[in-house]
């Protein structure tokens, strides 16, 4: 565990709640994303303990390797298969992309660059540091969805099959998601009152923002086609693409 010091974890605290909860709702319908919601514990308004898990950030790999699939390769290489990675390596970031980007777009995750994108070594990729949610950001025109290109290079690209069944996951886990909004939206309503930061700008609205995303008025089809949409945006949003290199130049000046 490491110990943070002058952090208020209280948020990441919630996120991490949720995710748990939403991982379990999906598991319940026989759907593992292998998620990673790890330990997270505010103690006070400014201090609290993460778990530390091992990992590399998104930019820190695009800048060792110059690719995730490259990535994987050097790591976990397999010359049997298509794209020379161990299959259950490719199957736990496919499965753990889709789930990331599901449940980020449902709590309106913000302020997500190449340094809060986490992968593990065995393939597990996930989002750190939720200081902003429900759609708070402090970068301008914030995507609705974060998918970078990366992202879906290290699945073969746009045209493999692997990017195919990342979506059909995509879309699966939003219908479960869906069909528990209920249950989600009442852990929110229970923090209400919890001072939570980017829930007490609006506590009027933070619930119904929320519930937004699920997109209830909608029938399944209309849903999946309205994730749909999202995915192709946000691969193709050239906005995020310019804002990441710009933060990933700005780290580098400040190393």
């Amino acid at each position: 565990m490491m110990f943070k010091i002058g952090d208020d974890l209280r948020q990441d605290q919630l996120v991490i709640q949720i995710i748990k909860l939403m991982d379990q709702l999906l598991k319940n319908e026989n759907l593992n994303l292998n998620l990673k919601p790890y330990k997270i514990l505010s103690t006070n308004p400014i201090d609290g303990s993460i778990e530390f898990v091992p990992n590399l950030t998104l930019d820190k790999v695009l800048s060792e390797y110059h690719s995730i699939l490259k990535f994987f390769q050097e790591n976990n290489y397999d010359e049997h298969e298509e794209l020379k990675v161990k299959s259950h390596v490719m199957d736990r970031y496919i499965k753990s992309c889709a789930g990331y980007c599901v449940i980020t777009y449902i709590l309106g995750v913000g302020d997500r660059h190449l340094d809060n994108l986490l992968i593990s070594l065995n393939g597990q990729f996930f989002h750190a540091d939720f200081g902003y949610i429900l759609g708070q950001d402090p970068k301008p025109f914030p995507p609705l969805m974060k998918l970078p290109i990366q992202l879906v290079e290290g699945m073969g690209g746009l045209n493999h099959e692997n990017f195919k069944i990342f979506k059909n996951y995509c879309f699966t886990s939003f219908l479960i998601l869906r069909k528990n909004s209920n249950l989600i939206l009442n852990l929110f309503e229970l923090m209400i009152e919890a001072n939570i930061p980017d829930i007490k700008i609006d506590k009027n609205r933070a619930i119904l923002k929320v519930k937004e995303k699920f997109c209830l008025e909608m029938n399944d089809e209309e849903a999946i086609l309205h994730f749909q949409n999202l995915i192709n945006d946000s691969v193709n949003a050239f906005l995020p693409m310019v804002i990441d290199r710009l933060h990933s130049l700005t780290q580098y000046w400040r190393a």
